[in-house]
């Protein structure tokens, strides 16, 4: 397997596979490497929330791209429908998060106080209201956020479109491949080595999630992405609908329209480690039910975990690499990869095509130092 392209992206996640599809159309043969099977690590272990004011704690551009991110889902989808022919089961019933004791009240106030100076479309919601809009919900809630544009998504079909898309844009596909060595000459990289050959290219896009710090660190470039594992359930649904999103300070409740509800999630320093522990689970289990008491009688169906890539500064890492040609990074995206594929593809497709970087600035790698001491 010898050949030469003009982009190669390593990662097969939600990212690298919204990357590639959007490079693709602009006249770029463009080949995409995954180690494993496409968007078999963090991708398909998440909820699939689109849910910036939730995930974002204070105004800034994080919450700003993930705002611009969520209100470029719907026509991105329906472009994907229509070309894929697959529904990713885009639902906008909106989000309620919850409080139950004084101290979330309080938690919950200055939330909503923050989001509604900033012209966010929410609406604060009485116990009675909420249990009005959510019958199953413990009787212990005692306010709500209700915020109409959040949404979520079925994150395993939308990793099914995404391939499909691939393919129809003429994407070179790779899966079970793993990068075992980036080429270069000087600073200028000319491609990669795989496991199952070489492969040559103008730039590689590095969006290899928590894996990306291990890829870079053999050009001496130290990248702080590390992995946080996240343990997550699904319970039948069929005795407990729920129409929104529910989310506390304990978990969430994500109903899906397949008839699962996704409930959710540990952070866990575990290193590369993606086994599902007794305690993770039932931690997930006991917050959910505190939220929803009658959940404790749903069936259950599964557990599993991902490996979320996260940063030093909580912000993705995407832009181009210092003092390298033909390197860029699309990593770092922690617990909201989803909700920012869209604006991540776009935002790396300029620059790849243009050079332009000022819509990236907040992410830029270059306010880390990236260089480690020895450069082999």
């Amino acid at each position: 397997m010898k050949s030469c392209s003009d982009i190669i992206v390593i990662g097969g996640g939600i990212i690298g596979l919204a990357i590639a599809t959007e490079l693709a159309p602009v006249g770029m043969t463009v080949t995409l490497i995954e180690k494993g099977v496409f968007g078999g690590e963090a991708s398909v272990a998440a909820a699939g929330m689109l849910a910036p004011l939730k995930e974002f704690t204070k105004p800034g551009p994080l919450l700003d791209m993930g705002i611009c991110s969520l209100d470029l889902y719907k026509n991105w989808v329906l472009e994907l429908k229509e070309a894929t022919g697959i529904d990713c089961q885009l639902s906008t019933a909106g989000i309620l998060t919850v409080a139950m004791t004084d101290m979330e009240e309080e938690w919950l106030q200055e939330r909503y106080q923050w989001q509604k100076s900033e012209g966010y479309d929410i609406r604060l919601l009485s116990g009675k209201e909420v249990q009005k809009q959510e019958p199953h919900l413990s009787k212990m809630v005692r306010q709500a956020i209700y915020s109409p544009h959040e949404a979520d998504i079925n994150n395993r079909l939308l990793v099914e479109a995404l391939v499909i898309q691939a393919k129809n844009r003429h994407v070179r596909l790779f899966q079970n491949t793993a990068v075992i060595k980036l080429k270069h000459t000087g600073r200028k990289m000319t491609g990669v080595v795989t496991e199952k050959g070489e492969l040559e290219a103008n730039h590689v896009i590095v969006a290899a999630g928590a894996w990306t710090a291990d890829i870079l660190r053999q050009v001496g470039v130290n990248v702080p992405v590390y992995p946080v594992r996240g343990q997550i359930a699904a319970v039948d649904s069929n005795h407990l609908p729920l129409s929104h999103v529910v989310f506390g300070k304990n978990g969430y409740l994500v109903p899906k329209q397949d008839r699962r509800i996704i409930v959710g999630a540990t952070e866990d320093l575990a290193g590369f480690d993606r086994s599902s522990t007794v305690y993770g689970v039932s931690k997930v289990l006991t917050g959910a039910m505190s939220i929803v008491p009658a959940i404790s009688e749903a069936p259950f169906l599964q557990a599993w975990a991902g490996l979320r890539p996260a940063t030093a500064d909580g912000h993705p890492i995407l832009g181009p690499v210092p003092n390298w040609s033909g390197l860029t990074l699309a990593c770092g995206h922690y617990r909201n990869g989803i909700l920012l594929a869209p604006i991540t593809a776009k935002l790396i497709a300029e620059y790849v095509s243009s050079d332009e970087t000022e819509h990236m600035n907040p992410f830029l790698p270059n306010r880390f130092s990236l260089v480690s001491s020895e450069e082999k």
